[in-house]
């Protein structure tokens, strides 16, 4: 199991472990969602390497007496553990203060919120073992770690590169290739112009509001993108996604976009999780109309603008830019 809506470090990670079970213990094994596969990169992972998966309210429970979890943990806001399963394994690079489940009652733990990609973790564990991974398997674990680490240049120990050498002999460039530069719909670059017209530019930090959007995925690749904005040290970007207002947060390297992201959503509900220069929450709304959603922004805001010692600042837009 990924976390609802899957990336690829989670669905390369899940891929990995499959590959783990069915080469190093001769267990097959089955990959469920609860959410969906939104980001075009991501339906492209998915179909270009044909990963088999299920919705988890398809699954047949009592089918099964092992039950993983891939680059999430029981207890995330963004993950759903159907009633009645009791984890047995946890694979996760990230850290969360918010989680509710005492780690100790899982019989597996490997949790390294210092390492780049969970997909790096899988991967150590098939060199460990000896796998020689299919394709597939490589691919995927190579584009998890490619996209979790901006290819290789954020938040990278020597267990990713060593994962990276490892998998790179074996992985599929021209469908890496495939995955990474997928078709983008019209609608795509109509999001895109929305949410740059709503920038606001501070010393340093950008903040940038999508509104009501379409996925949470959406608001990660805006943050992603803004960051790359001259002078740009760190980025709060947030939209909302029917009633639950997902946060994405950037830092350059060297930041902790972890305690930006914890004291920005300070007394807002939710929760957060992150690592290094990267970090990503969800805030559950009771109504997910416009009023609503101005004043959590007016909040956000002001709480980001205190943790970045810039209270009382005033913004500038794109538009304002001398450049």
């Amino acid at each position: 199991m990924t976390h609802n809506n899957p990336d690829p470090d989670s669905l390369g990670g899940a891929l990995g472990l499959q590959e783990f079970a069915r080469q190093a213990a001769g267990v097959e094994s089955r990959l469920a969602i609860k959410g969906k596969i939104l980001r075009a990169e991501n339906q492209a992972m998915v179909r270009e390497l044909r990963i088999p998966m299920d919705r988890i309210e398809d699954v047949d429970l009592a089918e099964f007496d092992c039950f993983a979890l891939v680059d999430t943990q029981p207890g995330f806001g963004h993950t759903k553990v159907p009633d009645g399963v009791r984890v047995d394994i946890v694979l996760d690079h990230h850290v969360c203060a918010d989680a509710t489940v005492d780690l100790r009652d899982v019989a597996f733990v490997d949790v390294r919120p210092e390492v780049g990609a969970t997909s790096s973790l899988v991967a150590s564990h098939l060199i460990e073992a000896g796998v020689k991974p299919s394709a597939e398997a490589a691919t995927a674990l190579a584009y998890g770690i490619k996209t979790d680490t901006a290819d290789l240049s954020r938040n990278v120990t020597d267990l990713d590169l060593k994962a990276w050498d490892f998998l790179f002999p074996f992985v599929d460039r021209k469908r890496l290739v495939a995955i990474t530069n997928p078709r983008l719909p019209a609608a795509y670059f109509q999001t895109l112009k929305d949410a740059l017209g709503k920038v606001r530019l501070y010393d340093g930090l950008t903040l940038c509001s999508l509104g009501r959007t379409t996925s949470a995925e959406m608001v990660a690749e805006v943050a992603d993108m803004l960051l790359r904005m001259e002078g740009v040290r760190a980025v709060f970007c947030g939209g909302l996604v029917g009633n639950n207002y997902h946060v994405s947060v950037r830092t350059e390297i060297g930041g902790d976009a972890w305690k930006l992201i914890r004291e920005g959503m300070n007394d807002q509900g939710g929760s957060c999780g992150g690592h290094g220069s990267v970090a990503g929450g969800v805030i559950p709304l009771e109504s997910g109309d416009a009023r609503t959603l101005r004043r959590l922004e007016r909040r956000l805001e002001k709480n980001v603008l205190a943790a970045a010692g810039l209270a009382g600042s005033n913004a500038a837009v794109l538009g304002d830019r001398d450049d």
